[in-house]
C-alpha cells in the first residue's frame, strides 16, 4: 500500500488540472496531493510504470507542473528538460492516471489537453 500512496502522491503532484477551486498557486507547505485515495490500478504494472516516469521529476518540478496545469503557472526550462527526459508516453500516462482520481474525473479532458500542450511547448 505504501508504494501506491507514493505513486498517488507523485501522480497528483505531477498533473492536477484546471478546476474552479484551484486558481491560486500551491504552496510547498500545503501539498495538494496529500491524502487522496488511490484509484484501482487499471492494468498490472501500470503504477510501477508511472513511478518510473515520475522518478525523473523533482518535487519542485512537480509543483511547477501542477501550477501550470491547474492554474496559470509557468513551466521553466529546467523543468521542461526533465519533462522531455521523462518522455511523451509517460506524460500522457500520468495525465490519464490523474484523470481517474475522483477529485479530478470531471477535469479529465482538460488534464489531457493541458498536459499535452505543456509537453509540446517545452523546448
Amino acid at each position: 500500500m505504501d508504494k501506491h500512496i507514493h505513486v498517488a502522491s507523485t501522480l497528483t503532484l505531477v498533473f492536477i488540472f484546471l478546476l474552479c477551486h484551484a486558481t491560486t498557486l500551491v504552496s510547498a507547505v500545503d501539498d495538494p496531493w496529500t491524502g487522496l485515495p488511490v484509484p484501482p490500478e487499471p492494468s498490472p504494472g501500470f503504477y510501477k510504470h508511472l513511478q518510473a516516469c515520475a522518478d525523473v521529476l523533482t518535487r519542485d518540478c512537480g509543483l511547477e507542473i501542477y501550477n501550470y496545469v491547474l492554474g496559470s503557472g509557468h513551466v521553466g526550462p529546467p523543468c521542461c528538460q526533465k519533462l522531455k527526459q521523462m518522455g511523451e508516453t509517460c506524460n500522457n500516462d500520468l495525465a490519464f492516471a490523474l484523470g481517474r482520481f475522483d477529485k479530478y474525473k470531471k477535469a479529465a479532458l482538460i488534464i489531457k489537453t493541458k498536459s499535452a500542450r505543456m509537453f509540446s511547448t517545452c523546448h
